[in-house]
């Protein structure tokens, strides 16, 4: 019983764990957005090594605008802009030691969309200290995926929806883990009062 109760804890702990590492990668939050809309997204950046994030680098897709970003304690931010005067590029680089092994940093940024629907790849550049540029620039289902922004009519509708699907989802894992949690302990306080 405390072999099968201690292999269900490790399992549901694997599930939590592997959910988490499924979703390390660099992501607008959010995704989905409304046709000629002004959307503030936070560009999430998570750190996969052990050593330190000193610079990212976003690219604006055509269609989309960057309109502004948010300035960021540890970062510093540069615009390359085309003969316009759009901004095609930004890029944050540390002032101090960057973002840490097991840490992560949200980037604000404010982009305006585009009238037309579809979907709009950024292109990211994460560099690390010890000089390797990781490229979140691949398709949906890349090891390293980009980040897209989904220009929808229908956007608030499926927002509302992914939140009850993501709830209906999460909650049952996490009844499971605390219900494993809870018969591990008491199987440990039973063996130890033998």
């Amino acid at each position: 019983m405390i072999k099968k109760i201690s292999l269900m804890a490790f399992f549901v702990f694997t599930m939590v764990l592997m959910t988490n590492i499924a979703n390390a990668h660099v992501t607008l939050n959010p995704d989905k957005s409304e046709p000629g809309a002004y959307e503030k997204h936070d560009v999430r950046v998570p750190v996969e090594k052990d050593t330190n994030t000193t610079k990212v680098e976003l690219v604006v897709p055509d269609g989309l605008q960057l309109v502004a970003v948010a300035p960021v304690d540890g970062f510093k931010h540069k615009f390359t802009k085309d003969s316009k005067g759009n901004i095609t590029k930004v890029t944050w680089t540390a002032t101090g030691e960057g973002i840490g092994p097991n840490e992560f940093i949200d980037f604000p940024i404010q982009v305006a969309n585009s009238e037309e629907e579809g979907q709009y790849k950024w292109k990211a550049y994460q560099t690390y200290e010890d000089g390797e540029t990781v490229k979140w620039t691949g398709g949906k289902d890349a090891e390293k995926p980009a980040p897209v922004t989904t220009v929808s009519a229908n956007t608030a509708q499926e927002q509302g929806e992914s939140k009850d699907e993501e709830q209906q989802n999460t909650t049952p894992l996490w009844i499971v883990a605390i219900i494993a949690i809870i018969l591990s302990l008491i199987a440990i306080f039973k063996k130890t009062k033998k």
